[in-house]
């Protein structure tokens, strides 16, 4: 085995698995395209040696590290330069990784610690950036003309002491200068854990990538935590249908685990996938790109309860920790709470314990608790006639404990999804309204005791009234609470594209692929989304094709996924001028209108239901959706006598002023009462309500708390009188209204 001190560099790709779970093919070529036009050449210029390519990683060894370090500069200065003159979807953005220090060489092989922490510098890097050890400062200090930034000492994965790292300022004007250590900043919030076990700080994830270095057949996280799988327990109990228990203890273990500082575990979702299956834990860890795995069963008889759990290190497929608790079932949320305590023991992490409080949204009422699994086991079956009865246990829950903030969630996001038709609504016995008003008691309810599904609840609300900023607020408290449900992330990205952080929003979609590696219809439509509001169409065309009816819908909730992506799709074809893709994609869209009980799609629905925060991307909707054909009206509204006002006359006719008039359809009185900073109070016949107006583009968009946004157009009627209170006509997408103004 030969050793010897060298330089090394390593390159990985920002973003790679979400850009290839969109398009495999076209990624690696991307890929390929650069190791062959840009990382060969400069590496030979700079006399080094391409030791290998491993998934989306380049390993570069150099005698001299001052090579190695002008050649990662090159790189990412030729690669910027590039992806300047190439659309958005062509682009690949690197992070840099060097070090100087000693390396073992088998064959063409090298690996060691000169190479491992050659790979924590490139995780350290910025996109497009490079960052560096403390030993390859020390000798290119003052040899280039580039700058740097000290981050200080840090703790990095499989190295003992803490290594110096410094990030590269790619400016000639700082050359040779070093600016101060500085904090990197956090996304999460300190939050007391469930069960009393701990407080976290939760630090934003990086995106993992399979990098081997030594030929390791593990597969080795640039997220520096120990990673960890709670795989299904088993339910040895005599009744088989309690493997509600089993599957319970599984999802509420993941919760908790995922609480503990420098801890990270993999979704419920991915665990799953290995249930009832056999398996080994080297799979598992290939798979999933986890070291540890949690696994055992539970048996229940009577009051009595047993459960047995091990914990393996798939490095060594040995148990690490390994042990059995008897208790009575009321003491269940004690013996999760040793388990988890033994658990971090077993891996040697801290705990910053607080005093005693339960799981928050949780309960400690074990017949509580119980009706909550038996609910969430049928709520996950995703079959309406199934849902009749998870409400019903929901509803066992909260008579139990009335402060048990799942449960009330849960009810509350049950019935938001049964309000928006009729069909759903009359599935739990109650009509749209009353479907409305429950929501929003449930969801009150929740937020007396917020968990992760309540804080994803109110981030859909956030969003749905135009308050992205409040949303990313609201997604950021779920991570907080449960980093390990994927749905979390895809709540923070959603508000963050809806906010224009498209590339945070993106980020957060790597996030929840790191968690639960498997690609949701939804989170295709988000990548989809992302993409079109970036003008990079031809991906989005990509990502929001991943949803079509070849993929089977898991869900009845995979409704919106479909219904939300097919409009984005048809954008898309409308911007690219594919008339025929853009046809084919409208008529896939009417079985999802009929749903929703619409005789047709508008612009007018767009406007609602995507609530950018700046008029500029709804705008990018808008006119691919024009240019596919769809009507910006309903009906093909066109007033026989009339003309539209543009941005301008909206605001002057109606801000600052009282309307009066009537509802077209059903008759009842209409007044509206709009201050000049937009606050607005309306009265539709026994409905009232108080909200905020703007003008986005020439449409009168409101957003009122109990019925969420409105959009429409104004039209001066010719034939119109005061008298008549019909002078004007707001034209929503189911509403007409006829007004004049009153003062």
């Amino acid at each position: 085995m030969e050793r010897r001190l060298a330089a090394v560099l390593i390159a990985d790709v920002v973003g790679y698995s979400r850009m290839s779970e969109i398009d495999e093919a076209r990624t690696r070529l991307l890929f390929h395209s650069d190791l062959r036009e840009l990382f060969e050449p400069r590496t030979a210029q700079h006399h080094g040696r391409l030791v290998k390519t491993m998934g989306d990683g380049v390993l570069v060894e150099f005698h001299s590290v001052v090579d190695a370090l002008h050649c990662a500069v090159e790189l990412q200065q030729e690669k910027a330069r590039r992806n300047a003159a190439l659309p958005p979807e062509q682009r690949m953005v690197f992070r840099i990784g060097v070090n100087l220090g000693d390396i073992i060489v088998e064959g063409d092989d090298i690996h060691g610690d000169g190479v491992n922490i050659a790979d924590r510098m490139q995780v350290l890097a910025e996109p497009g950036g490079i960052a560096i050890s403390g030993t390859t400062y020390d000798h290119v200090k003052s040899k280039l003309a580039i700058g740097y930034r000290a981050l200080g000492e840090q703790k990095v994965k499989s190295i003992s002491e803490p290594i110096r790292v410094y990030r590269v300022v790619l400016d000639p004007v700082t050359e040779g200068k070093i600016s101060g250590a500085r904090r990197d900043r956090q996304s999460g919030a300190v939050h007391v854990a469930a069960i009393g076990i701990a407080t976290l700080l939760f630090a934003g994830l990086t995106w993992w990538q399979p990098w081997q270095p030594g030929g390791d057949a593990s597969v080795v996280s640039s997220d520096t935590r120990p990673s960890l799988v709670v795989l299904p327990f088993d339910n040895l109990s005599t009744d088989t249908e309690q493997g509600y228990l089993a599957d319970g203890l599984t999802e509420d273990l993941t919760t908790e685990l995922a609480r503990i500082p420098g801890l990270f575990v993999i979704s419920r979702n991915a665990a799953f996938t290995f249930k009832d299956k056999p398996r080994l834990p080297s799979d598992v860890s290939t798979q999933l790109g986890v070291r540890y795995i949690l696994e055992g069963s539970l048996r229940r008889t009577g009051g009595q309860m047993r459960i047995n759990a091990k914990l393996i290190d798939s490095m060594t497929n040995g148990n690490i920790w390994a042990e059995r608790f008897d208790g009575e079932w009321k003491a269940v949320f004690e013996l999760q709470d040793r388990m988890v305590g033994e658990v971090a023991t077993a891996l040697k992490l801290r705990l910053v314990t607080s005093e005693q409080t339960a799981v928050a949204g949780g309960t400690t009422n074990p017949a509580a608790y119980e009706a909550y699994l038996l609910g969430r086991e049928l709520e996950l079956r995703e079959k309406p006639e199934d849902w009749i009865e998870a409400v019903k246990y929901y509803e066992q829950a909260l008579a139990h404990d009335n402060a048990f903030g799942n449960a009330a969630a849960a009810l509350a996001w049950m019935y938001r999804e049964a309000h928006w038709t009729e069909a759903r609504s009359k599935l739990l016995g109650v009509s749209q309204d009353e479907a409305r008003s429950r929501a929003n008691a449930y969801f009150a309810q929740a937020a007396k005791n917020p968990s992760p599904a309540y804080y994803r609840l109110l981030a859909g609300r956030l969003n749905m009234m135009q308050k992205s900023d409040e949303a990313i607020v609201a997604a950021s408290r779920a991570i907080a609470l449960d980093a390990s449900d994927p749905s979390n992330y895809e709540s923070l990205s959603m508000a963050m594209i809806f906010n224009g952080r498209v590339e945070d929003g993106l980020d957060n979609l790597d996030a929840a692929a790191r968690v639960d590696p498997a690609w949701s219809r939804w989170r295709y439509f988000l990548a989809g989304l992302a993409y079109f509001s970036t003008d990079r169409y031809e991906e989005a065309v990509v990502a929001l094709e991943k949803i079509g009816p070849e993929l089977k819908e898991t869900s009845y909730w995979d409704f919106w996924s479909g219904y939300s992506g097919l409009m984005v799709l048809i954008s898309s074809y409308g911007q690219l001028d594919r008339d025929a893709d853009a046809t084919a994609a409208r008529e896939r869209l009417k079985p999802y209108l009929a749903q929703a009980q619409e005789p047709e799609y508008t612009g007018l629905m767009a406007a609602v239901e995507f609530p950018f925060k700046d008029y500029v991307n709804l705008e990018r909707l808008l006119v691919g959706l024009r240019k596919a054909g769809v009507p910006e009206l309903p009906d093909g509204f066109t007033p026989k006598r009339g003309v539209r006002l543009d941005a301008g006359s909206v605001r002057t006719l109606l801000f600052g002023h009282e309307i009066q008039g009537r509802n077209v359809r059903t008759g009842e009185s209409y007044r509206r009462v709009t201050a000049e900073d937009g606050t607005t109070r309306i009265t539709v016949g026994d409905w009232t309500d108080h909200g905020i107006s703007t003008v986005e583009g020439d449409m009168l968009c409101s957003i009122y708390p109990t019925r969420w946004r409105f959009c429409g157009v104004v039209f001066r009627k010719s034939d119109g009188t005061f008298a008549q209170k019909n002078e004007y006509l707001l034209v929503l997408q189911s509403d007409r209204f006829e007004f004049s103004v009153v003062k």
